[in-house]
């Protein structure tokens, strides 16, 4: 009786649907990728540049940290959705809505601070809104693929 109980939980455990394990598991590349990426582009001593550069003001240390902060929950979703938990997807969710919205008020200078960290450049809010509409495709496709066609599968899941 209790072989056949561990093995059912182990068939449910492995039923994960595969968009969303390739959701998961492209949340945790495109993070890790993005970073590397970030470092390649910048090189040591302009990665050591730009981290001085963000902690010279308390404003923009604190939106250093609190990116580094969401990009590790970011992570921590993607691992949590390859595990069938329901409260990463909505936590991944709020995650983008945040960013989208920082970018927003940062890049259109909406925002009382003079913070020029993590801004999208552009001379009207139209480009600005156009490149981060293109910046945002591949999180919206993983947003697709977490809610949408696979929405009884988050709610089956304890």
């Amino acid at each position: 009786m209790r072989s056949s109980f561990l093995s059912l939980a182990f068939l449910s455990s492995a039923t994960t649907p595969v968009p969303v394990l390739i959701a998961g598991t492209a949340i945790i590349a495109t993070r890790i990728l993005g970073v590397l990426l970030l470092l390649v582009a910048l090189g040591w001593e302009g990665t050591g540049e730009f981290i001085d550069e963000s902690l010279q003001r308390w404003d923009s240390a604190l939106i250093f940290v609190a990116s580094i902060l969401l990009l590790l929950l970011e992570i921590v979703c993607g691992v949590a959705v390859c595990l069938r938990q329901n409260w990463a997807r909505w936590c991944y969710l709020i995650c983008q809505i945040i960013v989208i919205v920082y970018l927003l008020m940062a890049s259109l200078d909406w925002l009382t601070l003079d913070v020029d960290v993590f801004r999208i450049e552009g001379d009207t809010g139209a480009e600005i809104l156009h490149s981060l509409l293109l910046q945002k495709i591949p999180d919206v496709v993983i947003i697709g693929l977490l809610f949408f066609p696979w929405h009884r599968y988050f709610r089956q899941s304890k």
